[in-house]
């Protein structure tokens, strides 16, 4: 990612993680939001704190639809929102690229680092928002949400690489075992 030192808003918001964080969020927020008023409207029984953490994997999982599938979208949206004309994006339907070749070994860079911490809070989140979680039900649940999301992208014009899925995946397995071994150790 490149930051010029004559950054301008435009360039900021619709040409960096950070920019494309920031067009996620109220999607994400208002998504989370809907989702615990719904959800726990007349639910007494499930307690304050996994009700909690329900809404913020709801608002995660929501985040990274919209930065890996509607990526596009939301910069065309955003940019008509603020200037009132066509952002000039043409998103390629069912235009994705497939790379079936695993080379993220070969290049250590910034993207192979973000995608394996991508979905590192995956192995947090959710089993802190389910009543009877466990190491296999959430690696599970982690690896068919990644499997969809890049199946998907190909459709919205991004592309499947099995580079994400491995580098997700691991990220998933890790968090989550981390987060099983904590829980044990505090057991004892």
């Amino acid at each position: 990612m490149y930051f010029p030192d004559h950054m301008t808003f435009q360039y900021f918001f619709f040409d960096t993680y950070i920019g494309y964080f920031l067009q996620a969020l109220p999607i994400a927020l208002v998504t989370s939001t809907i989702y615990g008023f719904v959800r726990f409207r007349k639910d007494k029984e499930t307690h304050k704190s996994r009700k909690l953490f329900s809404c913020i994997f709801a608002c995660y999982i929501t985040g990274l639809i919209c930065l890996v599938i509607g990526l596009d979208l939301m910069n065309t949206f955003y940019y008509n929102l603020f200037y009132s004309m066509n952002s000039g994006i043409e998103i390629d339907w069912s235009g994705g690229e497939i790379d079936l070749v695993p080379d993220f070994f070969n290049n250590i860079s910034g993207e192979t680092i973000g995608n394996f911490l991508m979905f590192f809070p995956f192995g947090f989140l959710y089993p802190l928002s389910q009543a009877t979680p466990t190491w296999k039900k959430t690696v599970t649940a982690g690896l068919f949400v990644v499997v969809v999301i890049e199946v998907l992208q190909p459709i919205f014009g991004r592309a499947f690489d099995i580079n994400d899925i491995i580098l997700n995946s691991f990220g998933i397995i890790i968090s989550t075992s981390i987060f099983f071994g904590i829980k044990r150790a505090a057991k004892k």
